[in-house]
């Protein structure tokens, strides 16, 4: 009678011992469960050109496209006179914010020998590819020479 007792019990503990290895998932809330982080998206190349100079006024503008793994900013910055030309100066990603911060200056032609002394209005198309993802944000700043200055700010 008493092995009958004892083998009963073995069988509730053996039972419960084993509920645990039947189960799902991790009993321990899901901290055992490996996720693969998802990477940042990172810049791999950037593009830039004048299309064209002319004689205008003071233009600080830019607009932004999302494209397939790039951003394209199409923009006119205004230079002093007919020796300015635009560069492309930096465009950096920020991770901690998701911000593309795109950064175009006005600069002087080296090979330039008389300019006109008339402001001239300078558009560029800058192209910035990814991979892993876009920017949440881009930052587009024109510097004149006086500090950059902020022309447009596009959340996708």
């Amino acid at each position: 009678m008493q092995r009958r007792v004892l083998l009963r019990r073995l069988g509730v503990v053996g039972a419960a011992a084993l509920a645990g290895c039947a189960s799902n998932g991790p009993s321990d809330g899901g901290a055992g469960t490996e996720r693969t982080p998802t990477r940042p998206p990172r810049v791999t190349d950037t593009t830039f050109t004048v299309s064209n100079r002319q004689s205008g006024t003071q233009v600080d503008d830019a607009t932004v496209r999302f494209g397939d793994e790039r951003v394209v900013v199409d923009g006119t910055i205004w230079g002093a006179d007919g020796c300015t030309t635009a560069a492309l100066t930096s465009a950096e990603y920020d991770d901690a914010a998701d911000e593309l911060t795109v950064a175009v200056a006005t600069t002087r032609e080296t090979d330039a020998e008389m300019c006109t002394q008339a402001i001239v209005e300078i558009d560029y198309e800058a192209t910035v590819a990814f991979e892993n993802g876009l920017p949440g944000r881009v930052v587009v700043t024109h510097d004149h020479g006086d500090g950059p200055r902020e022309v447009a700010a596009v959340d996708r």
